[in-house]
């Protein structure tokens, strides 16, 4: 069976407008395995999609359902308030001595609360003993570190892109129960890496581990987060993101190898994933959609929700899965479960 098409269709809570968008899916190896991956593990299975860690960098929104930064500082500051209290009352050695407002927020504050991350959380392959000592609320406050920094960095470089008549926004789809898969040298899987930029639109492969990429790491000029943490992609999973950037100016790819190069990674080992891995390319006409990248965006930042997944093999519809909550209800009634 061959993947064609991915289909997403957005959905507005207000207006309940819908819209599809579709993708074609690329037929290298690692490609079809990822949407095999999306298919069998998550669009056939009862798997939950984290709608609160999803809209990355989506700033023109009409509806009232936003994540704006403020509101992403506050809850950044319940879940520190929710480990350290934690902490104090079971005995744990650790405080996080932060506070988060939009007015004072900068890009070395968030590597810091993401450093703290990393140090409770571990590596996938590696989790730290720290947080064993938490239950299942407090390791939820943990991974909210995770999850409200990147948005939040997202979100101001999406403001900044608006300011000056650009787009740099993008689908950040992640599913419970994740499933990974080791990537398989012997199978070609590390072949389609490279180090260039993604074009408007394409799938690319998601970061299913803990830490930040190499790319990443250089690019916030992360010097809180340790070696053990910066790792290239290890594992397949059929979560995917979507890159959404227009008019913007390309990754200086050559000073990022001069940064490998200093800190002696070897910019040769594909095992390490350095560069970019594309699965699927927007299909403008078949989306009903125009040529000019911005106003496409300012169509789809109207849609604060994606509704469902679809997938189609040279047969037609294959899977498809929906999702009837947004994420204002999903975050309440987590927080609502394990917090009050």
């Amino acid at each position: 069976m061959t993947y064609k098409t991915l289909k997403i269709t957005f959905n507005n809570t207000e207006t309940k407008q819908t819209k599809n968008v579709f993708w074609d899916i690329r037929q290298f190896s690692l490609a079809q395995k990822w949407a095999a991956a999306l298919e069998a593990d998550y669009l056939k299975t009862d798997a939950v999609l984290e709608k609160q860690f999803m809209l990355h960098g989506w700033v023109y929104p009409t509806s009232s359902n936003q994540r704006t930064i403020q509101f992403m500082c506050d809850e950044l500051n319940f879940h520190i308030d929710q480990v350290n209290n934690y902490a104090l009352e079971n005995d744990i050695d650790y405080y996080i001595d932060m506070f988060f407002t939009e007015e004072t927020l900068d890009q070395d504050q968030l590597n810091k609360i993401h450093h703290h991350f990393e140090i409770l959380i571990g590596q996938t392959w590696n989790m730290s003993e720290w947080y064993e000592q938490f239950d299942a609320a407090h390791q939820f406050s943990i991974n909210n570190f995770n999850w409200l920094c990147h948005e939040i960095e997202s979100q101001m470089r999406g403001l900044t892109a608006y300011e000056h008549g650009r787009s740099s926004s993008s689908l950040v789809f992640c599913m419970k129960p994740i499933k990974r898969h080791e990537l398989v040298e012997a199978d070609g899987d590390y072949d389609n890496f490279e180090m260039c930029d993604l074009e408007f639109g394409q799938i690319r492969m998601h970061y299913a581990q803990t830490g930040k990429t190499h790319r990443e790491a250089w690019h916030d000029n992360d010097d809180d987060i340790y070696d053990d943490n910066i790792s290239g992609i290890r594992y397949l999973s059929g979560e995917f993101d979507v890159h959404f950037n227009t008019n913007s100016d390309g990754e200086d790819w050559e000073a990022f190898q001069t940064w490998c190069m200093e800190k002696q990674i070897d910019i040769n080992d594909k095992t390490l994933s350095l560069g970019q891995c594309c699965f699927g390319d927007l299909n403008k006409s078949l989306s009903g959609l125009g040529d000019n990248n911005l106003d496409i965006m300012k169509d789809l930042w109207q849609y604060d929700d994606i509704q469902t997944i679809t997938l189609y093999n040279e047969n037609g519809v294959s899977s498809s899965s929906s999702w009837n909550y947004n994420w204002n209800e999903q975050y309440t009634e987590r927080k609502r479960i394990f917090f009050e």
